[in-house]
């Protein structure tokens, strides 16, 4: 079955949410500190000084909670996120680092589907060569930001670009990024730096996540790379998989989520029950559900899904 989803926007503390406004239709749209919405999320967000408020998870537009009508497992989290300025450097655990320092069965391997980026829009990803564990620790623990930046690999992207972030790797969204992001079902992270580019202060339990700052260190991959070969390794370009319809990140990358799009007539099986649908372009009918650019549904079923539509672009993540 097919839900339309509310809006479920969640504080970070980066600026940016103007182009989510946007993407839903409004006409007033501005940047602030809730520049996420957490589609069909079942996880709850870790915002230290906020315990007193439940944020993170999602709701049909019906009132029906995500987690209730979801058939077993979700297997991923789907956002979307604006960025109006760089996020902090940070890393996700793998899921052996999760099992062993946070109790839990996901890590956080993601990736990142550009929906619109600002002409110098760019990422850091990956340890550059030469890059030792001593090297990134004394420039963390002098919080010497550049150094940091300095460190990994700066990569231009626009939209239609996909990049994938394994877990361990080093990473930053820049500025003008607007993007789904689907990851493992978590809110677990390491963070470098202490404050954000604008001068946030960062909570130390939300760097370390309460595992403190050695253990968080060793959350790392210190292996580095060439340029080339990160682009190798974690940029994607969608391969057509039938008449409207590709795939984004499928199984050979990853067999922590999927992400494909389907266009006028195209259709896709999903390999799971649960997921999202975020329909990115244009209008039309998804399984016999009217639907328009900013709508985002839940299904729980493995039901072919067909769209529709002159114009429409659908992403479907599971």
């Amino acid at each position: 079955m097919l839900y339309k989803l509310k809006e479920n926007r969640v504080y970070r503390t980066y600026l940016g949410g103007k182009h989510i406004d946007k993407f839903y239709g409004r006409t007033e749209c501005s940047d602030g500190y809730f520049p996420e919405d957490w589609t069909a999320s079942v996880v709850s967000a870790f915002n230290p000084g906020r315990e007193s408020i439940t944020e993170g998870i999602g709701t049909t537009v019906d009132g029906q909670s995500v987690k209730d009508i979801t058939d077993g497992e979700m297997k991923c989290l789907v956002k979307l996120l604006d960025s109006a300025e760089r996020l902090v450097i940070q890393v996700h655990p793998t899921v052996d680092f999760a099992e062993k320092y946070f109790h839990s069965k996901f890590g956080k391997t993601e990736c990142w589907y550009f929906l619109e980026c600002a002409q110098s829009a760019h990422v850091y990803l990956g340890f550059k060569e030469g890059i030792t564990k001593d090297k990134w620790t004394s420039a963390v623990y002098s919080q010497n930001t550049e150094l940091m930046l300095s460190m990994l690999h700066k990569i231009p992207v626009k939209s239609g670009d996909c990049i994938f972030v394994a877990g361990g790797v080093p990473h930053a969204i820049g500025e003008g990024c607007f993007m789904i992001e689907v990851q493992e079902p978590s809110d677990l992270m390491g963070v470098v730096e202490k404050k954000t580019p604008s001068g946030k202060t960062i909570a130390d339990v939300k760097l370390h996540g309460g595992i403190g700052f050695d253990n968080m260190l060793n959350m790392f991959n210190y292996i580095g790379s060439s340029f080339d070969n990160i682009l190798n390794q974690y940029k994607h370009t969608p391969s057509k998989i039938g008449e409207g319809s590709y795939e984004i990140i499928g199984k050979k990358t990853t067999d922590k989520f999927s992400i494909h799009c389907i266009e006028n007539g195209g259709s896709f099986t999903p390999s799971r029950k649960n997921g999202v649908v975020i329909i990115t372009e244009g209008s039309g009918v998804i399984n016999k559900i009217n639907v328009k650019k900013g709508d985002r549904l839940f299904f729980n079923s493995d039901d072919t899904l067909n769209a529709i539509g002159e114009n429409i672009k659908a992403i479907i993540c599971c």
